[in-house]
């Protein structure tokens, strides 16, 4: 006779839920490429992530690497709260940036996804790109509508 082993759930972590609404594993992957460099982008710019996504589109990961930045600082967010994502990465020395973040990253969101539908994805930098760079991508999931 065999012998089936598995782990029951019996508790679920509210600081990394797991995805709670049936919609939010359908729907197809957009991988939205980032780039930034020595553009002369300035203090208190507004970068533009995206045009205005679908109805429904939620976004999932980023990953934008940089150089160091002097008084380099990056919110993340959308149209109307432009720090909904990342609020205050620091960019003074190089690195990435994550969404979902790593422990000890700031972000504003909470790890899940997050609703950018009917939004245009920016960011705000503090700094002054000159011989410096941020690349990277994001993703979302649309639903197709």
């Amino acid at each position: 006779m065999a012998t089936i082993k598995t782990d029951v759930v019996t508790a679920i972590d509210a600081a990394n839920p797991p995805i709670a609404d049936l919609n939010e594993y359908l729907g197809e992957v957009k991988w939205i490429p980032v780039e930034y460099s020595t553009d002369g982008t300035s203090a208190a710019d507004t970068l533009k992530f995206s045009k205005k996504l679908p109805t429904g589109t939620k976004l999932v990961g980023l990953r934008l690497e940089h150089t160091a930045i002097a008084s380099g600082e990056l919110d993340i967010g959308y149209t109307g709260d432009p720090d909904a994502i990342i609020d205050g990465a620091v960019l003074t020395s190089a690195g990435v940036v994550d969404y979902p973040a790593e422990a000890g990253t700031i972000t504003a969101g909470a790890g899940g996804p997050i609703d950018v539908g009917d939004k245009e994805i920016i960011g705000t930098l503090t700094g002054t790109l000159s011989t410096d760079s941020i690349k990277g991508y994001i993703l979302v999931v649309t639903t197709g509508l």
